[in-house]
């Protein structure tokens, strides 16, 4: 009887294991794709997926939500919203309650709006050159 039980069991498990492994090859060979087709013309995939500089794609309007300013060269303004953010977001003042989510996607938005601010910069002293 248990024998019959097993058979029974045996069959829809081969076939979820079967879709599984299926699943897993085709997602491996589209992810070595992908990371060939990047490597030989890394500009063209940053401009098809739209990366930037490692900053979880996020863009500069975004941002400037997640920090709540409206002028991203207010740099007072920019530094009191992260610190009070990531102080509101920090298990370690908060009793454990936090989110170290938050926190990264905080310190991107942060990190995004320096590096356009240096872009800008760059930008204006080569106009004067």
């Amino acid at each position: 009887n248990e024998y019959k039980s097993y058979l029974r069991m045996r069959l829809p498990l081969g076939l979820i294991l079967e879709a599984l492994r299926t699943v897993s090859r085709s997602t491996r060979k589209a992810f070595r794709e992908e990371y060939a087709a990047a490597m030989q013309d890394p500009e063209k995939w940053k401009s098809k997926f739209g990366a930037t500089q490692n900053f979880g794609n996020m863009d500069v309007s975004e941002a400037k939500q997640i920090l709540n300013i409206d002028d991203i060269n207010d740099k007072e303004s920019l530094e009191k919203n992260f610190e009070t953010l990531m102080e509101m977001n920090s298990k370690a003042d908060n009793k454990g309650i936090g989110s170290v989510y938050l926190q990264c996607k905080i310190q991107n938005a942060k990190e995004r709006i320096e590096f356009e601010v240096n872009q800008q910069q760059q930008k204006k002293e080569e106009d004067q050159q």
